[in-house]
């Protein structure tokens, strides 16, 4: 009976304790922390491609505490005459040592295709005046510290690449089908390649479209450079087309092809007419 007693003892004291009668031992007092000091001074041109362009927004970082801290994330987001274009986000791989400073670099992608009114800015202008703005974060013993900036800047814009009509041919001229080839000469001003592109047409042969809302797949074009693209077109003798077969083959007809020729966000317009020749 008395060992009955002593284990509801023990029992008893062991509720207590898990109710909260037993000592706490309290939490570690929270370390303040002054928010770092985010300069960021200048940003400069990495790299052009037909897609884009890559900043690197370039300044430093400056931890005031005793203790190291890191950061987390980088975003940014651009404006284009107050409108928006790119954003994004990287993630952090920067150490702050305690009382010290450090370089940080964004590297921001402005795309092409998101600039407003992208055809007629590359037609009209230059160069194009931009601002950026973003955060970085930094994780602190309280919460996580936003580390705002903003910069105004201009960027260098790409140029158009021109699409010259060089004529067109008569190859085929079948009972049931007939060919003409029409040839183009594109060159690329720019310092970078363009990459692989399409060419999408209509084609018209003595005021008879032959083809409508075509494609035709374009190779890449080097920097500075210029290429020679010949396209055969295809279609039915019989038709609408007929009457203007037969003057192709008697010497007397003309074509006319309008178009775009797209490398990325690149696009370059096509409205041509000459004399169809055998």
């Amino acid at each position: 009976m008395r060992s009955a007693r002593i284990s509801s003892a023990i029992a008893l004291a062991a509720l207590l304790a898990a109710c909260g009668g037993g000592r706490r031992v309290p939490p570690p007092p929270v370390v303040p922390v002054d928010p770092p000091v985010l300069r960021i001074d200048s940003f400069l041109p990495q790299a052009f491609d037909a897609t884009g362009v890559t900043l690197a927004l370039q300044g430093r970082i400056e931890n005031p505490n005793p203790i190291a801290l890191s950061v987390s994330r980088i975003t940014y987001a651009f404006q284009v005459e107050g409108q928006p274009a790119s954003s994004g986000q990287i993630p952090g791989r920067v150490s702050l040592p305690a009382r010290g400073a450090v370089p940080v670099t964004v590297p921001a992608r402005l795309l092409w295709a998101n600039v407003p009114n992208l055809l007629a800015v590359l037609v009209s202008r230059e160069s194009l005046p931009v601002h950026v703005s973003g955060a970085v974060a930094v994780p602190g013993p309280s919460g996580v510290m936003e580390l705002p900036y903003a910069l105004d800047g201009v960027v260098v814009l790409p140029k158009l690449p021109t699409v010259a009509f060089r004529g067109a041919s008569l190859r085929d001229a079948g009972v049931f089908q007939t060919v003409i080839e029409f040839r183009l000469q594109i060159h690329n001003p720019n310092p970078f390649p363009l990459p692989t592109g399409r060419l999408r047409y209509d084609f018209f042969l003595s005021g008879s479209q032959v083809a409508q809302a075509a494609s035709y797949a374009l190779a890449t074009v080097p920097p500075g450079g210029t290429v020679d693209v010949a396209i055969p077109v295809s279609f039915s003798t019989i038709g609408a087309a007929a009457g203007a077969i037969q003057g192709a083959i008697a010497g007397r007809a003309d074509v006319v092809l309008t178009g775009r020729a797209g490398y990325g966000a690149l696009e370059a317009a096509l409205d041509a007419r000459a004399a169809l020749t055998r």
